[in-house]
């Protein structure tokens, strides 16, 4: 009679599954796909997400209608056109719902939602347990990545004092670009994404912060995607990647990877903040079918996800070194370096 470490172990190696250390339940993801294969499931699944979400951040003391009908007043569709590239197509993998949004990120209510649902969601993060709420969450969760960045350049032997240029891929709204800004003073980030809703906003927020500071900020916004940025080869000193990885295929991750590698000088680093498969806190997860449920509402190519071999991927893409640092109980750092 086989264990439930073995059985797990023999089905994960059936199904082309490349664990990394990590330990999943194959039968139970493969019982949840099939139910969000079944629309009604999927919706009510979607619409408990959402409700949690906006509960957690009402917890935390934040006031999300409020918020949003402050956001709402905005002129977004002359904020869309001054954004928008008309030339830019859309992956079919980025039309599908996600995050539950019936159009993912392609839409407004994701995008003026997007702070507050980072808060609510990341407010878990530096508890190993996932029971104390933090509303610092989302802020301790991005200075964790640059602090990791630091720790692996240096190890790396990576020259930190040389990054001036740095491309963050699959910005959003911009809090990852933020963070960089802050990470490293004097840097100039490029921030890239698919959604020009997002970067409207992002646009917007930056606005707010230049009024309020006095200064303009070293940040730029380009529509377009990850895979094929347009941007110049050899330009830049670091590229961001921030919990983006999870929410693609495979192969688009991978073409992300060849992307970032053809816009970094030599030196240059690649920079990956993701969740930890390997983690006890998603093994505990992916261990219990209310819990996977809940996660993979939101997040339809997280099976994927979940077999990537980064490092692997990375050296596939051309890096040279590849460094891995814990981040958070449920999150991981990776630094690659093209020689």
């Amino acid at each position: 009679m086989h264990t439930r470490r073995s059985l797990r172990r023999v089905a994960c190696k059936a199904q082309g599954v490349r664990t990394s250390g990590a330990e999943f339940n194959p039968l139970l993801m493969g019982a949840v796909e099939a139910l969000f294969k079944f629309p009604p499931f999927f919706d009510a699944a979607k619409k408990n997400a959402r409700s949690m979400i906006v509960k957690r951040y009402e917890s935390l003391g934040g006031d999300w209608e409020g918020a949003m009908r402050d956001l709402q007043a905005q002129d977004w569709e002359a904020r869309f056109k001054a954004v928008e590239d008309p030339a830019v197509t859309y992956p079919s993998y980025y039309t599908q719902p996600f995050h539950a949004y019936s159009k993912g990120n392609l839409c407004w209510e994701a995008a003026l939602e997007v702070t507050m649902a980072a808060q609510s969601v990341h407010a878990l993060v530096m508890d190993p347990r996932g029971k104390q709420l933090d509303p610092n969450g989302d802020a301790r969760l991005r200075s964790s990545y640059s602090a990791r960045i630091h720790e692996n350049m240096a190890e790396l032997g990576a020259d930190r004092s040389g990054v001036r240029r740095i491309v963050d891929l699959g910005c959003a709204s911009g809090l990852s670009s933020r963070e960089l800004l802050r990470a490293f003073p004097g840097a100039e980030v490029t921030g890239v994404d698919l959604s020009p809703y997002f970067l409207a906003v992002g646009r917007y927020e930056q606005e707010r912060r230049e009024a309020a500071g006095g200064r303009p900020e070293a940040l730029r916004w380009v529509h377009g995607a990850a895979e094929s940025t347009g941007l110049a080869a050899g330009g830049a000193d670091l590229v961001s990647m921030c919990l983006v990885a999870h929410e693609l295929p495979v192969e688009a991750t991978k073409a992300i990877m060849r992307e970032a590698h053809r816009l970094l000088r030599p030196g240059g680093v690649m920079c990956i903040m993701e969740m930890n498969p390997a983690s006890p806190v998603f093994q505990r997860i992916f261990s219990n079918p209310f819990a996977y449920t809940a996660f993979k509402s939101t997040e339809p190519w997280l099976q994927e996800y979940i077999s990537l071999d980064m490092p692997g991927a990375l050296r596939e893409a051309g890096f040279a070194q590849v460094v891995t640092r814990e981040s958070t109980p449920r999150h991981k750092t990776v630094t690659a370096l093209k020689q």
